[in-house]
């Protein structure tokens, strides 16, 4: 009967077909294969819909970027109402807007901190203090939903959550 199966027929958890079980290494690898080719399977379809995706993407993107632009073109010929930050116009089915933008700033931050400091302009500069989680991990002993550090005093703030240990698959 485990013939019947390594010779590629399908095999599923239905309650009408015979339980299949897993017992030697060539079933295993069997299993192993399945997978395999249900993985490149996946890859395959899903690479055929992205690659359609990006086509009509494309095609849609560049039909909303040419309706903008007559869009625009028509804004700039119609009065419009204008604040400090944007003008607009409104139409039945929609606004029209222009936001007027502010200027963009490029910045080197470490020049900027040391003429701050060299300029006596602390209040401009930012202290962050955190915990260095990767060390003080090192030191903890866990205590059921508990932890303690290197002296053995309970630390505030840290609660554990125990995590059941995870089956995985790797097909090569």
């Amino acid at each position: 009967m485990s013939e019947l199966y390594l010779n590629d027929e399908e095999v599923t958890d239905n309650e009408e077909q015979i339980t299949f079980i897993v017992d030697d290494d060539q079933k295993a690898e069997w299993c192993l294969s399945k997978i395999r080719e249900a993985e490149a399977e996946k890859k395959r379809w899903k690479e055929f819909y992205e690659e359609r995706l990006e086509k009509v993407n494309a095609a849609e993107d560049a039909k909303i970027e040419r309706m903008r632009f007559y869009l625009e073109q028509y804004f700039r010929t119609v009065p419009h109402k204008e604040t400090k930050t944007q003008a607009s116009y409104q139409l039945p089915s929609g606004k029209l807007v222009l936001k007027k933008q502010g200027p963009e700033f490029e910045r080197d931050d470490d020049l900027i901190l040391a003429w701050l400091k060299a300029n006596d302009e602390q209040k401009y500069v930012k202290t962050k203090e955190s915990v260095d989680w990767m060390e003080l991990k090192k030191t903890l002993t866990v205590f059921g939903e508990q932890v303690a550090g290197e002296t053995g005093e309970i630390i505030p703030g840290i609660t554990v959550t125990e995590r059941p240990d995870v089956f995985k698959v790797e097909v090569k």
